[in-house]
């Protein structure tokens, strides 16, 4: 029996329901296919579920989060930074409740904070950092409101930068202002944006005609060459991005289901033979029938069309999920996984929920980001001790 058919037998503690996104639009972490003709078909939805059963997962570097039906967030990992909320700086190896969070409609983990979207469309974070939109540095080890933020429909994290998409599409970031800016350099849009996607010195927008617009450090400003902050993707209907690396699922015509990718590939991210360069021109990953992906730092899982999972990249410490841990590896499928609806992933880990209500993590270990109550790595999927 594998490990994912053992966490949904009976499944006495744990009735897990999670889709790709939220009452008030889409949510961090996943890059999912909306529910639009022109889009590729996503996985049916879940079982109904009791109100307060998780509905969402995210991923920082080194800690995960849950976002609960009823509104309210759990979080496991690393806690140095107070990044899990709980008003303590102790690492949690299992979920443990974030005091004082009510009405949560998304969540954005990044390395040091995580921070919720809330009903009304604030947003409220802890950790440390620059968080809090005021560009002051601090550490809260409780959820602290951000100032200047209103009107919010997603959030999104990664590394130190914390980006926002209004209602009005346009997209507010903060948290990391990084180098000074180049003349001429692009930035988040004014309008247009119906996604938003953040990595550690840079962030992508998908705009509401299918293309995709980058900013950040160079070479992701737009500013000398090669330049990656306009990518020649046309028909996007969901965006990704990893430290160095960003990838658009595509959904129309010849292309539905592909994902193309563009960036650095010294892990190979790209889902090619790793090398040293950067790629400009977006590279079509050899993965048919995508109906979700979703970066971490160097390596990149994807939803298929029959709810199993194909991974590639980094797998230095298992991350890939096949009972090994080594060299960068081509897109490959993850042993055990079924019915998956979400996947989360982390500098050096994943997690992914199933329709029947599982949740399983595996990859590094080392702040207890797995939630198994355990500090130990695992090469293959192992259960969220709930």
């Amino acid at each position: 029996m594998s490990a994912w058919s053992w966490l949904v037998v009976g499944v006495p503690v744990v009735v897990v329901a999670c889709g790709g996104g939220d009452a008030t639009g889409p949510v961090a972490a996943v890059a999912s296919a909306p529910a639009s003709p022109s889009a590729t078909a996503a996985p049916a939805a879940a079982p109904a579920v009791a109100p307060d059963a998780p509905a969402h997962i995210a991923s920082g570097d080194f800690h995960s989060c849950a976002l609960r039906g009823d509104g309210t967030v759990r979080c496991w990992g690393r806690n140095k930074e107070g990044q899990l909320g709980d008003g303590t700086t102790q690492n949690r190896t299992t979920p443990t409740v974030v005091p004082g969070v009510s009405g949560a409609t998304g969540l954005a983990l990044g390395a040091n904070s995580t921070c919720a979207l809330l009903q009304g469309g604030t947003v409220t974070c802890w950790g440390a950092g620059k968080a809090w939109g005021d560009g002051a540095m601090r550490t809260a080890v409780a959820p602290t409101p951000v100032a200047g933020v209103k009107g919010a429909t997603q959030i999104d994290a990664g590394g130190l930068l914390i980006c926002a998409r209004l209602g009005t599409g346009a997209v507010k970031c903060w948290g990391n202002e990084g180098d000074a800016v180049p003349a001429g350099a692009s930035g988040p849009p004014d309008s247009g944006a119906v996604e938003v996607s953040a990595a550690e010195a840079h962030a992508c927008a998908r705009m509401n005609d299918g293309t995709v617009r980058c900013w950040g450090d160079s070479p992701w400003n737009g500013v000398g060459g090669p330049s990656l902050a306009r990518p020649a993707v046309t028909g996007a209907v969901a965006i990704t991005t990893g430290d160095s690396m960003a990838c658009a699922l595509l959904g129309a015509g010849p292309k539905d289901g592909t994902v193309s990718c563009w960036g650095r590939d010294d892990q190979g991210e790209l889902g090619r033979d790793p090398d040293n360069d950067w790629h400009a021109a977006p590279v079509t990953v050899p993965v048919d029938g995508v109906t979700s992906v979703v970066a971490g730092e160097a390596h990149i899982c994807a939803i298929v069309r029959d709810a199993s999972v194909r991974c590639w990249g980094s797998d230095g410490d298992g991350e890939l999920g096949r009972g090994m841990q080594g060299p960068p590896q081509a897109p490959g499928p993850v042993p055990g996984l079924t019915d998956v609806v979400e996947l989360a992933l982390g500098a050096d880990h994943a997690c992914a929920l199933n329709r029947a209500g599982a949740v399983a993590c595996w990859g590094s270990n080392a702040h207890g980001q797995l939630g198994d109550g355990t500090t130990e790595r695992h090469t293959s999927p192992a259960r969220v001790a709930w």
